[in-house]
């Protein structure tokens, strides 16, 4: 556990109340702020697959008002699974979108990031540097030397993101060998405006931060995207080389 400006602590879940508690975030989020319909109903307003129980959940939880959450209020949450502890029978989340042999062949130590969500009150602040910080801490300590995980576009539209998902492609394609590929039952193809016309300012504004944040960390991402229909998103397969982090980040992960 750790402790940034008095009051934000990072941990992981403790017990079943704080995961349910992280649960529920991430439903206000992906369901009400993304899905934004009536389609999915979850009882006790909750965001839950089958994953939950076998991944670690890390929560960012605000202690600035002890009046009205005694046990401060969880404003931010990831979930993590390192390959070495992945359950045979369920496998990685991300598989059910991406052929992630490229990965696994590599044998190297993987962890897989996802369901990553922070509360609209307290975005626009430090807290996704703080998060990183506390990954950063955990792959180095777990010598984890590949980083992976889905990263959403919000809505299903391609066309409003092509200028995003295209600039992606040309700049930040991973390697042939180690380049995970969309399923063929959700794939959209990246490559839909040509290099030449790209207007890099446009691009990023159509991103959302979180991925910006995984594109600083020197991430390339997989070879198409998957259009979700059910979370209303369209899903890249980010991978990050530890050991190949920029400089800023990596310095700015081992200040402990």
């Amino acid at each position: 556990m750790n402790l940034y400006q008095k009051r934000f602590e990072i941990r992981f879940t403790k017990n079943k109340d704080e995961l349910i508690e992280s649960q529920r975030l991430r439903h206000k989020i992906f369901i009400d702020e993304i899905v934004a319909s009536n389609k999915k109903k979850a009882k006790f307003r909750i965001e839950k697959d089958k994953f939950d129980d076998c991944y670690k959940h890390l929560i960012i939880i605000d202690h600035k008002d002890p009046t009205s959450y005694p046990k401060g209020k969880i404003v931010g949450v990831t979930r993590i699974m390192l390959s070495d502890e992945i359950h045979k029978e369920i496998g990685f989340y991300s598989s059910q979108e991406f052929n992630l042999s490229p990965i696994i062949s590599t044998q190297k130590k993987c962890l897989e990031i996802g369901r990553t969500c922070i509360d609209p009150s307290h975005r626009n602040t430090l807290i996704l540097h703080y998060l990183w910080i506390e990954i950063g801490a955990f792959c180095s300590k777990n010598d984890v030397e590949l980083l992976f995980g889905v990263a959403s576009f919000r809505g299903n539209d391609v066309n409003k993101i092509s200028m995003a998902l295209s600039f992606i492609h040309h700049e930040y394609l991973a390697p042939s060998e180690m380049r995970p590929k969309a399923l063929k039952d959700g794939f959209i193809a990246m490559n839909i405006i040509q290099k030449s016309a790209i207007n890099k300012l446009n691009a990023l504004k159509q991103m959302p931060s979180l991925l910006k944040s995984y594109l600083r960390l020197g991430a390339k991402v997989g070879e198409g995207a998957f259009i979700d229909k059910e979370l209303n998103t369209i899903d890249i397969l980010i991978i990050v080389d530890v050991l190949k982090m920029t400089k800023k980040y990596k310095v700015y992960y081992e200040k402990k």
